[in-house]
């Protein structure tokens, strides 16, 4: 008797401690649960969320600086986390620009990995990877005299037609003349920063992600497991206790 005494006070302590830490997640998992089961009647996903909170969890925010350039006088081309924009709207998927190359045409960006070809308003007209081009890695623009473009790569240095269809290679002089960035206004900033981020994240997603434990990673994941198995323990527990007691036999009534 003295041994199963404090058996059942550690059991029953255990029981408590662990319907504590459970309880905040059960909680989560009920309020979340009810209204995912009545996402049409609450609109879930047409409620857009744009925390700034909510969309690094979903790696919809950039830590690195926009870079921006001057084209076609009054326009802009912007480089933020692999993606160009013009004028604030996204353009493609790239590197950023080395130099930007205008013709009465069109225009060429000029990345490490890609030369990029768009019409003087902007629009894409084809991106040519490295792997169809004459060399490995872009590292500079140059000109020479006649205002030629000189692509200086690793394996050397490469004179393109007036097309911009074939590349020949080139051993005469250039210079090189750095391209200058520009500063955005807040605004177009911020408009650029919203194309980035897409609409925002869905309400649904979020409390779908957070009803399984997603939206926080591997951690989120595993303390909705570790809370699963808690459940599991307090249920069969609970039900063993019960079995135990009902299994004991009455005491009789004391005879008057």
């Amino acid at each position: 008797m003295s041994l199963q005494l404090p058996r059942k006070r550690t059991i029953l302590a255990l029981h408590r401690w662990l319907g504590l830490a459970s309880a905040l997640f059960l909680l989560s998992l009920s309020i979340t649960g009810l209204a995912l089961n009545h996402t049409e009647f609450f609109k879930l996903d047409q409620v857009q969320i744009k925390s700034s909170f909510i969309l690094d969890r979903y790696g919809m925010t950039s830590g690195s600086e926009i870079d921006a350039f001057s084209i076609h006088q009054s326009d802009t081309l912007a480089h933020l986390d692999g993606q160009l924009f013009y004028n604030g709207e996204s353009l493609i998927a790239g590197g950023r620009p080395i130099d930007i190359i205008q013709s009465e045409s069109m225009s060429v960006i000029a990345t490490a990995d890609a030369l990029i070809y768009i019409t003087n308003d902007g629009t894409l007209i084809e991106k040519v990877q490295n792997t169809q081009l004459p060399y490995e890695t872009l590292q500079q623009v140059g000109f020479n005299g006649r205002n030629e473009a000189i692509l200086i790569a690793d394996n050397g240095n490469w004179i393109a037609d007036k097309d911009w269809i074939d590349l020949t290679s080139y051993s005469g002089g250039y210079s090189v003349i750095p391209l200058i960035e520009t500063e955005l206004s807040q605004s177009d900033q911020n408009k650029l920063l919203g194309n980035f981020q897409g609409g925002g994240v869905s309400l649904y997603r979020v409390l779908l992600d957070l009803h399984s434990g997603r939206l926080f990673g591997w951690g989120g994941r595993t303390a909705m497991d570790l809370s699963a198995v808690a459940i599991i323990i307090l249920i069969t527990s609970g039900i063993g206790g019960w079995l135990r007691k009902s299994r004991r036999p009455k005491p009789h009534p004391h005879a008057r």
